[in-house]
């Protein structure tokens, strides 16, 4: 069986602001870290997915239950911020800085 990788936020779109790294693959690589078998995102799974998220550059998370049995369902996490191109506009004495979207 392949070895599970933890996430990277550089593993995502730059329009992607978060993702969801399901239960299924939180188990499966916290368990293939630490050597247990968890089969629930229990309070020591959540500690060590997010301490290990951060490690690996991740600005956050956010654990969700699942809908209709309240279960784990898995972490949202976000991509810190990228590079922000500013312009730079001075009107009479007010200086205005927008970050530009790369919308036009």
């Amino acid at each position: 069986m392949p070895g599970f990788k933890f996430p990277t936020p550089a593993s995502c779109k730059l329009k992607d602001r978060a993702v969801l790294c399901t239960a299924d693959r939180i188990l499966a690589v916290y368990n293939q870290a630490t050597g247990k078998e968890a089969q629930r995102i229990t309070k020591s799974v959540k500690k060590w997915f997010a301490s290990e998220a951060a490690k690996h550059g991740w600005a956050g998370g956010h654990f969700l239950p699942e809908v209709q049995s309240g279960h784990g369902a898995g972490c949202v996490l976000f991509v810190p911020p990228q590079q922000v191109n500013i312009s730079i506009k001075v009107k009479n004495t007010t200086l205005v800085l927008e970050a530009e979207t790369g919308e036009e």
